[in-house]
């Protein structure tokens, strides 16, 4: 029986919409090709034992998916994860240390440890940011951000990425909920975010499935 591309495991709803629409919507932005079903956990696990849960479980999870599938990913935030003590690359490097030990092949899995949390995807450069959430744009909602004191004048973006965008949502009356993340995923421009977990998720999946076509220019 053939393999199937890639398997992937996160934590919880939100980054569940985030890398499904991704994978699905996003593969000409991503500029890859594969085949990705995240039905009936065919492709695609949303692990119940949250963070920590991946952090602890991800190489059991993954061994029957060695003989089923050419690719893994796992996804999920430092902060939470029970070892918030290490940086973003010694918890993916134990991880996936762990799982080539599990017989994995050298460079066919993937950790990826976002550093604090999810919402650090949200905040890029991308004038879909302020538009997606409600904003007229980028401008106006740092302004916003920076007198309510999560984001630096001089930063790139939010200090407290969830708290910020918990405060954007809250001032434009739109709930926040999975549809965010799903909408930021499919909206945004994914050459602007300079997420440095987001950029090895991105680099990873061009390794794998890349299409062959030259990285578009950042928007």
């Amino acid at each position: 029986m053939s393999q199937r591309d890639l398997f992937v495991i996160v934590p919880d709803l939100d980054t569940e919409n985030t890398v499904v629409t991704l994978l699905t919507k996003r593969q000409p932005a991503l500029r890859i090709q594969l085949d990705f079903e995240p039905c009936d956990e065919l492709d695609f696990l949303r692990y119940s034992g949250r963070d920590s849960g991946c952090y602890r479980e991800a190489i059991d999870l993954l061994r029957p998916k060695r003989t089923t599938h050419r690719h893994a990913l796992v996804i999920f935030d430092r902060h939470g994860c029970g070892a918030d003590d290490q940086s973003r690359e010694q918890i993916e490097e134990e991880i996936e240390e762990g799982l080539r030990q599990n017989g994995w092949a050298p460079g066919s899995v993937a950790v990826i440890a976002i550093d604090p949390e999810l919402e650090a995807w949200a905040w890029s450069k991308s004038p879909q940011v302020a538009t997606t959430l409600g904003w007229p744009n980028n401008s106006e909602l740092k302004t916003y951000l920076v007198s309510r004191g999560v984001w630096s004048p001089e930063a790139s973006k939010p200090h407290d990425p969830k708290q910020a965008l918990a405060l954007a949502c809250r001032a434009r009356q739109i709930p926040l909920n999975a549809r965010i993340f799903s909408s930021l995923a499919e909206k945004v421009g994914l050459q602007a975010c300079e997420d440095p977990a987001f950029q090895k998720f991105r680099k990873r999946l061009t390794t794998w499935f890349g299409d062959g076509r030259p990285p578009a220019s950042a928007r």
